[in-house]
C-alpha cells in the first residue's frame, strides 16, 4: 500500500511539472479544462491511464488544467477561465447548480470536446445528450433505447468522411481500441470519421448539431493504444483548436 501511495504521489508531482513546462505566457493561448472522474471512476485509477494526459503535452499554445470530479469543475468562477472543456468523465447525473453552470458556459459560445466514455454521462439529462452531444451511450435498457454495448481490443479503421479544418492534417489511419455499439446518434450530426468495424455503429467522430458553441465528439479513446497514436493525438488537438475559435 505504501508503494502504491508513493507511485501516485510521484505521478502527481511529475504531472504538475509537465503541466508547468507546457504553460506558455501568451495572450493567444488556448485555456483547456480536462474533466475526468465522476462517482463511477473516482477510485478506479486504471480507468484513466496515464497515457491519456500525454494528449495535451508538447503544445506551446495549450494551457491545460485538470478537474478530477465534474461537480468541482462546473463552478461559475472556474468555468470563466477556460476556452474549451474536454470531457473524459463518466457520471450519471449533475446537481442542478452544475447543470445550469455548464449550460451557461455552452450558451456563451465556448467549446466542448466529448471523448469516449463521456458519451455515457448524464443519460437522464436530455438537453445534454440530444442537443449538445448529438449522441449517447445508453447505460441501461429503457422503453425508448436498447442498452449500448462495447468491445475491447478492436481494430478501428478511421476513415475520413469530408474535408474539414479538424481532419485536414490527418488522413485514414488505424489503431486498436474500444468500440461502442447501439449508441443513439442524432441524424443531424456532421460525421467526420467512420469505421468499418462491425462492432461499431460506424460514426467515430462528429460535430454535434448544437448551434450556440462548437462541440466535437470522439468515440474512441479508451487505452494507450489510442492515446499514444500520433494521428489520434493530432485529431484531439485539431478538435481543441477548432472548438476554441
Amino acid at each position: 500500500m505504501k508503494k502504491l501511495i508513493l507511485i501516485l504521489v510521484s505521478f502527481s508531482l511529475s504531472y504538475s511539472l509537465l503541466a508547468q513546462e507546457i504553460t506558455p505566457n501568451k495572450s493567444d493561448s488556448i485555456k483547456l479544462l480536462v474533466v475526468t472522474g465522476g462517482p463511477t471512476f473516482r477510485h478506479q485509477v486504471d480507468l484513466v491511464p496515464t497515457s491519456f494526459y500525454t494528449l495535451f503535452m508538447g503544445y506551446d499554445n495549450l494551457i491545460w488544467d485538470h478537474a478530477t470530479y465534474d461537480e468541482a469543475a462546473f463552478q461559475t468562477k472556474r468555468l470563466d477561465n477556460y476556452d474549451v472543456i474536454l470531457m473524459y468523465n463518466r457520471s450519471d447525473s449533475l446537481s442542478d447548480e452544475s447543470e445550469q453552470n455548464l449550460k451557461k458556459y455552452l450558451e456563451s459560445g465556448k467549446g466542448m470536446i466529448v471523448l469516449h466514455h463521456a458519451l455515457g454521462s448524464y443519460n437522464n439529462w436530455e438537453w445534454w445528450w440530444k442537443e449538445v452531444v448529438g449522441g449517447k451511450y445508453q447505460m441501461k435498457e429503457s422503453n425508448k433505447f436498447p442498452k449500448s454495448d462495447y468491445k475491447l481490443g478492436e481494430l478501428i479503421n478511421m476513415i475520413p468522411q469530408k474535408d474539414h479544418a479538424i481532419t485536414n492534417k490527418v488522413n485514414s489511419f488505424s489503431f486498436v481500441d474500444e468500440t461502442y455499439k447501439d449508441l443513439w446518434i442524432s441524424k443531424e450530426v456532421e460525421i467526420l470519421y467512420r469505421t468499418d468495424n462491425p462492432n461499431s455503429d460506424g460514426p467515430t467522430m462528429w460535430i454535434s448539431p448544437y448551434k450556440n458553441s462548437k462541440v466535437v465528439v470522439i468515440q474512441p479513446g479508451h487505452a494507450n493504444t489510442a492515446h499514444l497514436d500520433k494521428n489520434y493525438k493530432s485529431l484531439v488537438y485539431q478538435a481543441i483548436l477548432w472548438a476554441s475559435d
